[in-house]
């Protein structure tokens, strides 16, 4: 019991890494939205407390206050762009993906063409460098006609990862459990 209480906060990190998992696993999509909306919240809550902040140190503080309403306003604004707009984000997300199929594919395209111009002047390339090259411009181009299955595919990575990671750490935990000194009884 001792040792869950010493533990408390990693096995609550645990059951975090459980949940979310879990939860991008089940829907990555509405789960994405819903942090979104939350984190506009948060940002909301804490754009009315620096405004409280300012209007209560307006008069003593005079220019040096100006830092505090610039954080308030903007607090205020992207909490309610998160809040009201998360599908807008989402979308973002979406741009962000397609941006980055295009870079995919142009990579792909400088390997094969420094692949070729090596080559031209008798320095053998790597199969290896071809294969990344064609994989980059293929993947690149599913990205980028596909971005919210690679958006959701990524989700679902993170969900798996935290997942497994969830998993290692309660195996660690168990064996630091095992392994904790005076455990036995044995004092000296």
């Amino acid at each position: 019991m001792k040792s869950l209480k010493n533990n408390a906060p990693s096995f609550l990190l645990i059951l975090f890494e459980v949940v979310i998992g879990i939860l991008l696993l089940i829907n990555p999509q509405l789960f994405t939205r819903a942090a979104i909306i939350c984190f506009g919240i948060v940002l909301l809550i804490i754009g009315i407390v620096y405004l409280v902040r300012y209007q209560k140190d307006k008069k003593s503080l005079g220019q040096k206050n100006a830092g505090t309403l610039a954080i308030a306003l903007i607090a205020l604004i992207l909490g309610f762009i998160c809040t009201f707009f998360s599908w807008w984000i989402i979308g973002l997300f979406a741009v962000v993906a397609i941006f980055y199929g295009i870079i995919m594919i142009l990579s792909g395209i400088f390997k094969i063409s420094k692949y070729y111009d090596e080559k031209k002047l008798g320095v053998t390339g790597s199969k290896t460098s071809i294969a990344s090259a064609v994989l980059s411009i293929i993947l690149g181009i599913i990205i980028m006609f596909n971005p919210f299955s690679a958006i959701n595919m990524l989700w679902i990575f993170i969900g798996i990862s935290l997942l497994v990671e969830a998993f290692l750490d309660i195996v660690a935990a168990i064996a630091n459990t095992k392994s904790a000194p005076g455990k036995h009884g044995s004092a000296r």
